[in-house]
């Protein structure tokens, strides 16, 4: 089943929602603001957020536009006590998919969550089991294919090997070193770690959004390098 994060610092608030989802079938989490809510997004995944937008430490819209900067592309219901059309056009704008007004009654919301997954499974089919999803990029290593939001990245033979290797191990610096070995399969000498530099100048160049300053491929100055989903 679809797994739901709940974000709201009002407990009742996600008692009653958790009442209704986990009855439902559906697989829950939990976060009380906008900080906790994130960490949950970068370590779980998510099919669909329920956010509620006014929160301690980080409110709905930073949050929801923190999401979408990340490249995660789940659906976001929001839950707003604001009603006026500002706040619900604010909403939207930095990402959210829908909103819907508090007190609200929870079959609506289920209502609306249904509906919001049957467009997520009619536009963008199930990633195969095979594949590999970190942040907006999808491994499909059997195929030898790198997807940024479900386009294809056009990369050469090396600069995919790198790419696969780094997806594969999120967080995990390679010292140049070590991928010199393992993708050109020589002994890293002399100009090797040089060979590496302009390998990842030329990859930034094709999967980054701003490649001067690269939220995903980094450099780990004196160490290496590392892929942040």
């Amino acid at each position: 089943m679809p797994t739901i994060l709940i974000v709201d610092d009002e407990a009742d608030i996600r008692q009653l929602l958790r009442l209704y989802l986990q009855n439902d079938g559906y697989e829950l989490l939990e976060a009380s603001n906008g900080e906790e809510a994130l960490q949950y997004v970068e370590t779980h995944p998510i099919d669909l957020m329920l956010l509620d937008v006014m929160m301690p430490k980080r409110d709905g819209f930073s949050t929801v536009q923190a999401v979408r900067q990340a490249g995660h592309t789940f659906p976001v219901l929001m839950l707003t006590a604001k009603q006026e059309d500002l706040d619900k056009i604010q909403g939207l704008t930095f990402g959210a998919d829908d909103y819907i007004g508090k007190p609200f009654n929870p079959l609506e919301v289920l209502a609306r969550i249904k509906a919001m997954l049957r467009r997520v499974q009619q536009y963008h089919p199930p990633v195969a089991a095979s594949a590999l999803q970190v942040g907006p990029f999808t491994l499909r290593a059997d195929e030898r294919l790198i997807l940024k939001h479900h386009t294809p990245l056009a990369l050469t033979r090396r600069e995919f090997d790198v790419f696969a290797l780094l997806l594969t191990h999120p967080k995990r610096v390679f010292p140049a070193e070590e991928l010199y070995e393992r993708i050109w399969q020589e002994e890293a000498l002399g100009s090797a770690t040089n060979a590496v530099m302009v390998l990842m100048h030329k990859l930034r160049e094709k999967v980054e959004d701003s490649p001067k300053q690269p939220r995903h491929l980094q450099t780990v100055w004196g160490v290496g390098y590392k892929v942040e989903p």
